[in-house]
């Protein structure tokens, strides 16, 4: 090996630095390519694990739209900076790649509904954004909170005539309406991102974040 590295080290004396160069590029760049790559994908794996840990702002799950809302995307970027969050210590998830229809019979089976149930029930979901008839049928499966709730009783109150309600039968068969989303059709959802032609953001049963919910609200609804 000593022998080997001083044959090499004489090899380089020898060349111009535009030789040398090209001489290391073709003799060591599987070496290379590896380690650029090591150190990308290091990178990329500590980058997600200081993601991963940081708490979460507001997580919103938006289902089937094609727009570009999510991460990163100018309308992202307006709400972080309409709310000033420091997204080094919080993250704030604009999830939109999610697909699945509540009336096409079953969703059993359909990837992304079962993704948006788990992040759901686990209480990982703020807010969900769809079109307005598919978020009521959501409504039914007793995954969004009653906006009568003490948590949500404001926001219930401040878009009264906004409300969507679906009909709740109890265990008793007494039956009354149930405000389980808010009609945002007229938001810059629609006017200026384009993402739906209506659209109704309802709230996770099990929400963490409902303040940043009610900044969101606030940030699309701007001017109407």
């Amino acid at each position: 090996m000593k022998e080997w590295l001083e044959q090499e080290k004489q090899k380089l004396k020898q060349l111009t630095r535009k030789q040398k160069l090209w001489y290391l590029w073709d003799y060591y760049r599987l070496w290379i390519i590896g380690g650029v790559s090591l150190l990308l994908v290091v990178g990329f794996l500590i980058g997600n694990y200081i993601r991963a840990n940081r708490e979460n702002y507001i997580y919103t799950l938006y289902v089937n739209t094609f727009a570009e809302i999510g991460q990163g995307s100018d309308f992202w970027q307006g709400y972080v900076d309409f709310c000033g969050v420091d997204t080094s210590q919080e993250n704030v998830i604009f999830d939109a790649q999610n697909y699945f229809d509540m009336s096409s019979g079953s969703v059993t089976g359909n990837h992304y509904y079962e993704k948006a149930v788990v992040l759901i029930d686990s209480g990982t979901v703020d807010a969900i954004v769809m079109e307005t008839e598919n978020l009521a049928l959501l409504g039914q499966s007793g995954r969004l909170i009653d906006l009568q709730d003490d948590r949500t009783q404001a926001l219930a109150e401040q878009y009264a005539d906004r409300l969507i309600t679906v009909t709740h039968t109890d265990e008793a068969g007494n039956t009354r309406e149930i405000p389980v989303g808010i009609d945002i059709s007229d938001s810059k959802l629609v006017s200026q991102a384009q993402a739906y032609e209506d659209c109704a953001l309802g709230i996770s049963a099990g929400a963490q974040h409902i303040e940043a919910v009610g900044q969101f609200l606030d940030y699309i609804l701007q001017g109407v």
